[in-house]
């Protein structure tokens, strides 16, 4: 297979797949998303719910992007002190990875807001307390706009992104993106729609990102070490 083609045929399966999700969001939203959290409010117990709070909390953004930052100056920091030119190319290679992590939360997020004030659709409150289902297009108003949910964005890019540089911790990525995106529902912060449609904007943006951006940075890095020998 030629390797233009190869690039093709990746670029229509990440298409189709963005395609694919669309449509289940539109369906999630006609006959699934309602009961489910009619369901969630009237069904869960409090005592469970007060723990998915807290388990919520692992998909805010800061935390994760403190750390990477503090990563990319600590590996970048102990490449200039390495004594050696490939311990110095492995050093900078983790700094690229965390890099690409944080590029891939940010842009993922920025995107995120994007479409909250452009689908402008009402949070599970407005369901529970004022039987208000449906949208406000081009809405300013963040705090009232569910789809797509923020925190499953972050923690979907920060965990794909991770996976695709260290993928050695695949079960715990997979563990935490699983339970934040269960959280925001079993909380009423969002409807399960809104969980799907931010994980498919971060799976998205994140692979994007590690093809066309991390990916030549570190070959380039990496071609200059070996042509050094």
């Amino acid at each position: 297979m030629r390797p233009g083609l190869s690039g093709w045929v990746r670029a229509r399966l990440l298409v189709t797949f963005a395609a694919v999700a669309a449509a289940a969001c539109v369906a999630l939203a006609l006959w699934v998303d309602r009961p489910v959290v009619l369901w969630a409010a009237t069904s869960i117990d409090p005592g469970v719910r007060e723990v998915f709070q807290v388990i919520t909390r692992l998909g805010e953004a800061t935390p994760y992007i403190v750390a990477l930052l503090a990563a990319v100056a600590v590996t970048v920091g102990l490449s200039r002190l390495a004594r050696f030119r490939h311990a110095r190319t492995r050093l900078l290679v983790h700094a690229w990875n965390c890099w690409f992590v944080i590029l891939a939360c940010a842009a993922s997020g920025v995107a995120h807001h994007a479409l909250k004030i452009l689908v402008g659709r009402f949070r599970p409150r407005y369901l529970l307390s004022e039987d208000l289902y449906g949208f406000a297009p081009l809405s300013l108003d963040i705090a009232r706009n569910s789809f797509p949910s923020g925190h499953t964005q972050t923690i979907v890019a920060i965990c794909l992104g991770l996976y695709l540089v260290y993928p050695r911790f695949a079960l715990v990525y997979l563990l935490l993106v699983v339970t934040v995106a269960l959280s925001r529902v079993v909380v009423l912060a969002h409807f399960p729609g809104d969980v799907l449609a931010g994980a498919v904007l971060a799976a998205c943006v994140t692979i994007l990102l590690k093809r066309h951006y991390r990916d030549p940075r570190v070959r380039s890095l990496l071609n200059r070490d070996k042509a050094r020998g």
